[in-house]
């Protein structure tokens, strides 16, 4: 019997259980990094504490000096990964594990919730799990690192072809470095420990069954959408559709390799050339970054001429009011993108959305009632998509029948059924 099946009926869901106090552990602070996982484990512990739990958040950073544990702000503490191995999946330092592990042992968390475990360790969490046998385990699993050895992205490393599932040999050919028993002994390794863990948290259905396929099958999962924060989800919805904003479309995020910039630019320098009257803002990076990531990309962006405009970064506590600025906003990327905030975002202002056909992106986004998809990596096909978009009877349409992003009251009801703290009756 394992420790998931051995301790979950043994947990009460009382009213004073319903408050048991929350330890968020995560592989960054949003403060330090603008990463989709971090900034969600940051806005669940604001709910939470909004909500009336005793919640604390450590979370992993880069720094030097004698202190490996640095409070950040109150309930907030950061830990030093410099003791971490090479892959930051291990401890290469014993004795800075152990003190993390009597640091967060000492908490008086009932519930440990993770976030990732990258910058965290393995061998980490099945240490305080032997130090912690009073407390339940949860983990999110925001994208497929145990799965995929590159970057959890399933992308092959040669070329941009998708990846629909592991296995030894096929991942040795993209690490040619490392031999198919690497992969065999990696998947062990995060099998043993993930299936420890009480409940699995999935921010979609698409990865939560990329991993059942790939064999976790914990005592209970959970998909559960990543909460937005008070802050966002307070700012006015739009409630119609502005017609003179149907052809024109915005992008947000970084110019990374797996974001599809360079699919989306393409793609609009073959849409505006068919309808002039179209116009894209990218929001996220400028010009010359792009072009110092994507050097041929520059007789596209010429093609484009002033339809096409960068505004750099952004503040996230703006976004919602320059996403409504726009009739639509594309996510482009080329992985499978299992449940970005942008799409959230969008949402929550009002505006539909154009997506790449696949992953988290094509479950998020109900095609001709949250926006539309297009086919992932294709400039032409989303030229297309661009063009269809802009008839203003469909932006119209498809703004009327948009989702809303979670609500925090759905959101922390779906936190009680991961942390087990609902009566069965209620689930």
């Amino acid at each position: 019997m394992n420790r998931a099946e051995s301790s979950w009926s043994l947990l009460p869901a009382s009213p004073e259980e319903s408050r048991a106090p929350v330890c968020i552990v995560v592989h960054a602070h949003p403060d330090l990094s603008k990463g989709g996982g971090e900034t969600a484990a940051y806005r669940e512990f604001l709910a939470l504490r909004a909500a009336g739990h005793e919640v604390s958040l450590v979370a992993a950073a880069e720094f030097g000096g004698p202190d490996h544990i640095l409070p950040h702000a109150p309930g907030e503490f950061l830990f030093s990964t410099a003791g971490m191995a090479e892959d930051r999946l291990f401890w290469a330092d014993i004795a800075d594990r152990r003190e993390l592990v009597r640091f967060l042992a000492r908490q008086r968390a009932r519930i440990f919730h993770f976030h990732h475990l990258w910058r965290i360790g393995l061998d980490l969490v099945a240490e305080l799990m032997e130090a912690r046998p009073d407390a339940r385990f949860v983990i999110t699993l925001h994208e497929m690192l145990a799965i995929c050895a590159h970057h959890g992205q399933m992308i092959r490393t040669r070329g941009r072809e998708l990846c629909r599932a592991a296995a030894p040999t096929r991942c040795s050919a993209c690490f040619p470095e490392w031999q198919p028993r690497h992969f065999v002994l990696r998947r062990a390794a995060f099998l043993e420990t993930l299936r420890r863990f009480e409940a699995v948290v999935y921010p979609s259905d698409f990865i939560r069954q990329r991993y059942r396929d790939w064999g976790l099958a914990p005592a209970r999962d959970v998909v559960l959408e990543n909460y937005l924060g008070d802050a966002l989800a307070d700012v006015p919805r739009r409630q119609a559709a502005d017609p003179a904003l149907a052809g024109h479309f915005a992008f947000f995020g970084q110019p990374t390799p797996f974001k599809g910039l360079d699919v989306l630019l393409r793609g609009f320098a073959l849409a505006v050339a068919a309808a002039p009257g179209l116009t894209l803002s990218v929001f996220g990076c400028e010009r010359e970054e792009v072009l110092g990531m994507f050097p041929t990309l520059a007789p596209a962006l010429d093609q484009a001429g002033p339809a096409l405009s960068f505004f750099g970064r952004y503040d996230q506590a703006d976004v919602i009011h320059l996403m409504q600025g726009a009739g639509w906003v594309v996510v482009p990327s080329i992985w499978w993108e299992n449940s970005p905030v942008v799409i959230q975002e969008a949402m929550r202002a009002g505006t539909p959305l154009i997506v790449s056909d696949i992953g988290g992106m094509a479950e998020k986004v109900r095609p001709g009632l949250d926006g539309l998809h297009f086919r992932r990596g294709s400039p032409p096909n989303l030229a297309s998509v661009l063009r269809q978009a802009a008839d203003p009877v469909r932006h119209a349409t498809i703004s009327a029948s948009l989702n809303d992003s979670i609500a925090r009251a759905e959101f922390l009801v779906g936190l009680e059924r991961a942390f087990g703290l609902m009566p069965a009756e209620a689930e």
